[in-house]
């Protein structure tokens, strides 16, 4: 059973830290992992539904990768990360598997959803993305996962785009308003210039690395109004993956209601579970297009 208390916004923005003791205590409720990569040690925390109990089988499963839960500067985490906790985000699990027909699983990025670290100094960063691919190994190996259906939000969509690079067991990538290539989206929004080193990870600089799998199907989903990842940026990507012959669609839907244009996460998270449940593209395209205004969502 989760524990019921909520997540707390202020050591979001101070950093989480969790022991390995106490890490091994949520272990046992199944909603924690310890990972080690990338030079560091953290707790993973993971919210999940319609697993089997390990060691499984469990053929394939969805699994989202939140956005970012803080500001430009920092120091504001009360939007995302307030007013609920691990009990409500198993039973956002528990909807999405009985939607899906398949298991569900949300996975908290360093230092947000309860996840150890400090988020603002790790996101987009290389040691972030070695802890997602670790987390990843680690939950396949407990619950015997066959494949994942990757979905991802924003920075959450950024580093699916990693994954793809790094993984050879993505049934499903789908990439929701993600900067999959980060210099061209820091490029268009002014906040670096051609000549300045990136020291974060750029996932269009990883596109020769993608394994080939005819069976592996890729949705690139963002709204072309969009002025805070730039559509043309989601675009250039996308004519990556297509140049050197990946499956993969691009679906442009005019459909985020935020100001910027940004919010597609009800959309993504719906192509990743009709992906994970193997419905056809057509479909999937289809309901995207004819998905209702979707309500407020406390996750990202």
């Amino acid at each position: 059973m989760p524990e019921k208390a909520n997540f707390d916004p202020a050591k979001v923005v101070a950093g989480i830290a969790i022991t390995q003791q106490e890490c091994a205590a949520l272990e046992q409720k199944n909603t924690a992992i310890w990972v080690q990569a990338g030079g560091a040690s953290v707790c993973m925390r993971y919210f999940a539904a319609g697993l089997a109990f390990a060691p499984g089988p469990n053929p394939v499963a969805m699994v989202w990768l939140n956005g970012d839960v803080l500001g430009p500067k920092g120091n504001n985490a009360d939007k995302r990360q307030s007013g609920f906790g691990p009990r409500e985000m198993v039973a956002l699990e528990q909807r999405l598997s009985s939607e899906f027909g398949v298991p569900a699983i949300f996975l908290a990025r360093p230092g947000t959803y309860g996840s150890a670290g400090k988020h603002f100094t790790m996101r987009g960063r290389p040691v972030e993305a070695a802890l997602v691919d670790a987390a990843l190994d680690g939950l396949k190996e407990r619950y015997g996962i066959g494949a994942f259906a990757l979905g991802g939000h924003s920075g959450g969509g950024t580093l699916v785009a990693e994954m793809l690079a790094r993984r050879q067991d993505l049934r499903c990538a789908v990439i929701s308003s993600g900067a999959s290539a980060y210099r061209a989206y820091l490029e268009a929004r002014g906040l670096l210039k051609p000549s300045e080193r990136l020291t974060r990870f750029d996932p269009y600089d990883a596109l020769d690395k993608i394994p080939a799998d005819p069976q592996r199907r890729i949705f690139v989903i963002g709204d072309p109004r969009e002025t805070n990842v730039p559509f043309s940026a989601q675009r250039l990507y996308f004519e990556g993956l297509t140049a050197r012959g990946h499956a993969a669609w691009l679906i442009p839907l005019q459909r985020a209601s935020d100001t910027r244009h940004h919010d597609l996460v009800d959309f993504g998270e719906l192509a990743d579970g009709m992906c994970a449940a193997g419905k056809s593209t057509k479909a999937i395209i289809a309901a995207l297009q004819a998905l209702p205004e979707p309500p407020p969502r406390l996750s990202n």
